[in-house]
C-alpha cells in the first residue's frame, strides 16, 4: 500500500510541470530538383538540388486568468546552409487583450501580406514580387496584435533592423560662431561612430485584417528610416511600403490577388516600384493545381524602365500521397525585362509537412 501510494506521489510530481506547459516540435522537409537556363542559352545550369529544412521549437503555458506565455524558435536551413538571420525566434504573451511578441521576427508587410502572394506548390521557385525591397527579419521587433473585433484585427509593430544606422552619414552641417564670424561645417562621420549608434526603431509597421468566412483580406503599411540605407541624410528619403492582399475560397478553388507600391526604394527617392499579383488553385482529389502571374514595374534614377514591365508566371502540380507526404512538379517563366532577359525554370521534389510532435 505505501509503495503503491509513493509510486503515485512520483508520478504525479514528474507529470506536474507537463500539466502547465505545452511543447511541441514541427516543421517541413523539402527536396526539389531544379533546371535554370536563359533564352541565350548561355546559362544552362542542368539539374540542382534545391533542399530546404525548418524545424520550429514551440513552448506555450498557461498563466491563468485568460493568459498564455509563449515562445518559438525557427531554424532554417536552405539549400545545405543555415539562414538563422531568416528565422523568428520570439517570445510573447497572449490573452483577452490581444498578442504581444518581441525578438526577431518579420514584418507584417513581408510576413502577413506578401506572403499571401503565393499559390504554387514549389519552394525552390517563386513569383512573389517587391524582392529588391524587403526588409527581411529584424533582431529587435516588438509587436502588438490585438484580438478580432467581429472579424477585424490589427496590428503595430516596430523593429531595429539588422543593418539599422547608415554605415556612414554625410551631408549633415552645422553652423560654427567664433568672434561674430559664422561658419558652416560639414560633417561626415566615420562608420565606427555612426553605425546604429543610437539603437532607434528603424522601421515601423501597421496592418489590418478583415476575415469573414472565406473572404481574408489583409492592409500594411511599412516605413523605414533613410538611416537604414547609407543615404546622404539630406537629401535621402525614407522608404514608404503599401501593401493590400485578398484570398477567397469557394469548395476546392482559392483565389489570390496582391498588390505593392514602393516609394524611395533603398532610401532614394528616385527609386520606385509597383506591381501586382494573381492567382488561383483547384484542388482535385489527391491533387492540387495552381496557376499564378505577376508583373512589375520599376523606376531606377527617375527613369521608367526604357524596356517595360517585368513578368512571370507560373504552374504547380501537388499530389498527395498523404495527409503530410506529397510529390510536387512546377514550371516557371520570368520575362525579366530590366535585365532584358527570359529565364524558364522546372521544378520537380518530395515535401514532408507538418512534421512534429507534442508533449503536455
Amino acid at each position: 500500500m505505501k509503495k503503491t501510494l509513493i509510486a503515485a506521489s512520483v508520478a504525479a510530481l514528474v507529470a506536474a510541470p507537463a500539466a502547465f506547459a505545452d511543447v511541441k516540435i514541427s516543421g517541413n522537409v523539402i527536396q526539389e530538383f531544379v533546371t535554370d537556363g536563359d533564352d541565350t542559352g548561355t546559362s544552362e545550369d542542368g539539374l540542382e538540388s534545391a533542399a530546404a529544412v525548418d524545424l520550429v521549437f514551440s513552448v506555450s503555458e498557461d498563466l491563468g486568468n485568460g493568459m498564455t506565455a509563449f515562445a518559438k524558435i525557427h531554424q532554417l536551413s536552405d539549400n545545405g546552409s543555415g539562414s538563422q538571420n531568416r528565422a523568428d525566434q520570439v517570445v510573447g504573451l497572449k490573452g483577452d487583450f490581444g498578442t504581444i511578441i518581441a525578438g526577431r521576427m518579420e514584418d507584417f508587410s513581408e510576413g502577413k501580406v506578401a506572403a499571401m502572394a503565393s499559390v504554387d506548390s514549389s519552394d525552390a521557385l517563386s513569383i512573389e514580387p517587391n524582392g529588391a525591397y524587403d526588409t527581411g527579419r529584424a533582431e529587435g521587433g516588438i509587436a502588438y496584435v490585438s484580438p478580432s473585433f467581429n472579424g477585424l484585427t490589427f496590428g503595430v509593430a516596430g523593429y531595429a533592423l539588422a543593418n539599422g544606422g547608415a554605415a556612414s552619414v554625410s551631408g549633415e552641417s552645422v553652423d560654427v560662431v567664433s568672434g561674430g564670424t559664422t561658419t558652416t561645417v560639414t560633417i561626415n562621420t566615420s562608420a565606427a561612430v555612426s553605425k546604429d549608434a543610437d539603437a532607434n526603431i528603424d522601421a515601423t509597421d501597421i496592418m489590418v485584417e478583415y476575415a469573414n468566412g472565406p473572404l481574408l483580406v489583409r492592409a500594411a503599411y511599412e516605413n523605414v528610416d533613410k538611416s537604414v540605407y547609407n543615404v546622404n541624410q539630406t537629401t535621402g528619403k525614407d522608404q514608404k511600403t503599401t501593401q493590400i492582399a485578398m484570398s477567397y475560397k469557394m469548395d476546392n478553388i482559392t483565389l489570390v490577388g496582391h498588390h505593392f507600391d514602393v516609394e524611395n526604394g533603398g532610401g532614394t527617392d528616385a527609386n520606385d516600384t509597383d506591381g501586382f499579383m494573381v492567382g488561383a488553385k483547384v484542388g482535385m482529389g489527391a491533387n492540387t493545381f495552381a496557376l499564378g502571374f505577376s508583373e512589375e514595374t520599376n523606376v531606377n534614377s527617375g527613369t521608367k524602365q526604357t524596356n517595360g514591365d517585368n513578368e512571370a508566371w507560373i504552374v504547380s502540380l501537388n499530389h498527395a500521397l498523404s495527409k503530410r507526404t506529397s510529390l510536387t512538379a512546377a514550371y516557371k517563366s520570368l520575362d525579366d525585362k530590366d535585365a532584358s532577359a527570359d529565364k524558364d525554370n522546372f521544378a520537380v521534389g518530395k515535401k514532408e509537412q507538418e512534421l512534429g510532435a507534442k508533449r503536455k
